[in-house]
């Protein structure tokens, strides 16, 4: 019964509510021989409808959506880097309080666990992209929570876009070896980025996706999916921009 539930509430509720409306308006304009046609009945339509349906049922299917990430999977390397560095991901800021963002947290927590692993010198890179505080500092506190000493947080509060995290980073400690953390749909811009000023970049993910689990919840529309879709897109055009502008 519970799986009944969900099934039906996912397409009621946003994004599977458009699934279910442009279904039905498919089926609604669909030729009937027998009915006359009505002012805006047109072949193309239910076409157009369906096509409609099937996006966003697609967008926001958790197994279709962990499908199209991989386009932007890199398997982690060793972690060699003198430095480890941490891109900044956003942070919230709400009714005064500023928190740190889920994707940053993440990124963090596998710096972290690096850092426990080989203790060396952590930066976090990440200034204000539109007004704010620097996330870097938020950031930086963090670690500080986790246990990292002051004294080995190394804060780039410049960055406003990927290949100025990389520029930033350099003209802090130039040309040393460093593994690099951020998302996995993210790192292929970063390496992009980073390959530029960094002759050896070693690179580990985090924040993983999507959570596909093969499950009957991963067949249905989901919003968490539909977020998910709407990051890998926008990575997809950060390469493009990347390919156009190599910036």
């Amino acid at each position: 019964m519970l799986e009944l539930t969900k099934i039906i509430s996912a397409f009621i509720i946003f994004p599977g509510f458009f699934v279910t409306f442009f279904a039905i308006l498919a089926f609604y304009f669909f030729p009937q021989k027998k009915k006359i046609s009505k002012p805006l009945r047109s072949d193309w339509l239910p076409i157009l409808f369906l096509s409609l349906s099937l996006f966003f049922y697609l967008a926001s299917s958790t197994w279709f959506v962990n499908f199209f990430s991989k386009v932007l999977y890199i398997s982690d390397t060793e972690d060699k880097g003198d430095y480890i560095v941490v891109l900044g991901g956003g942070i919230d800021e709400y009714s005064g309080s500023v928190e740190i963002g889920k994707h940053t947290l993440r990124r963090l927590y596998k710096g972290y666990l690096l850092y426990k692993s080989k203790p060396r010198k952590i930066v976090v890179t990440g200034g204000v992209v539109s007004k704010g505080i620097p996330e870097a500092f938020v950031m930086k506190n963090v670690l500080i929570s986790f246990g990292v000493p002051e004294e080995d947080v190394i804060v780039e509060d410049k960055a406003r876009n990927t290949f100025q995290n990389a520029q930033y980073t350099y003209s802090i400690i130039g040309d040393r070896p460093v593994t690099i953390v951020t998302s996995t749909t993210h790192m292929k811009r970063s390496l992009l980025s980073f390959r530029k000023f960094f002759k050896e970049v070693y690179h580990i993910q985090s924040d993983a996706p999507i959570d596909f689990r093969n499950a009957f919840l991963d067949y249905i529309p989901m919003h968490s999916a539909f977020y998910a879709f709407c990051n890998i897109v926008y990575e997809l055009v950060g390469l493009l921009q990347y390919a156009i502008f190599k910036s």
